[in-house]
């Protein structure tokens, strides 16, 4: 892995709706090659060692880029009621989908009891995928959890824009263009005023009692 492989892998993933089939080990690999770098930084010269700190900088805004648009496809895909997930999804994302299915299910679910008058809160058809799973689900759901914060940047969440914005500049220094169902990864900062603006929803994971739950905050 490196710098012109990354841009290469988030140029395709900008000019295709679809997810593209990335390596097993894509996760991995990125890693290394960071960590690579980092290892190349500490022993270089001054000169030399800016330039290394400008790749580390550069690959680590492709790689959140990358994993940002292929998130938002993920939950739209996951959304849209597709029983199974995608040829082309890592480990990792393929437990994401599962998690927002779920999710969506749930919200599905008390719609339905709300309108219905139904006790439980859930549908006919949730209550029965629930008592089919093994194990709870709510940790698949964690990747929807704030990503933690690098190099005293704010920690990213996961929002949903519930109508089209103009465009803005996140506190990374960013240019957001987001539009109505967009799904995107946003500093903390600007996603509470979204959220406070009621123009977007983020995504929260966590677990009570012992069970599953995920919940949508506004």
């Amino acid at each position: 892995m490196d710098i012109e492989a990354l841009g290469a892998i988030l140029r395709k993933e900008k000019d295709t709706g679809s997810l593209q089939e990335l390596p097993v080990e894509f996760c991995e690999d990125v890693r290394e090659y960071l960590e690579s770098l980092e290892a190349e930084k500490k022993e270089a010269d001054e000169r030399w060692s800016e330039h290394v700190e400008d790749e580390i900088r550069s690959a680590r805004g492709k790689a959140k880029d990358i994993i940002n648009r292929r998130i938002g496809k993920i939950v739209k895909l996951a959304s849209s009621g597709m029983k199974t997930p995608p040829k082309g999804m890592l480990e990792e994302e393929e437990r994401l989908f599962e998690g927002v299915k779920h999710h969506v299910e749930e919200g599905k679910g008390r719609l339905f009891a709300l309108m219905l008058g139904e006790k439980e809160g859930e549908s006919e058809e949730v209550k029965e995928k629930r008592s089919e799973e093994k194990d709870p689900s709510w940790h698949v759901f964690k990747t929807a959890e704030p990503l933690p914060a690098e190099d005293g940047t704010e920690e990213l969440h996961i929002v949903r824009i519930l109508e089209d914005l103009p465009t803005f500049m996140g506190t990374d220094g960013r240019i957001y263009k987001v539009k109505r169902e967009d799904v995107i990864m946003l500093p903390k900062t600007n996603a509470e005023i979204l959220c406070k603006r009621e123009v977007a929803e983020r995504f929260e994971g966590k677990k009570e009692n012992g069970g599953g739950e995920h919940e949508i905050e506004k």
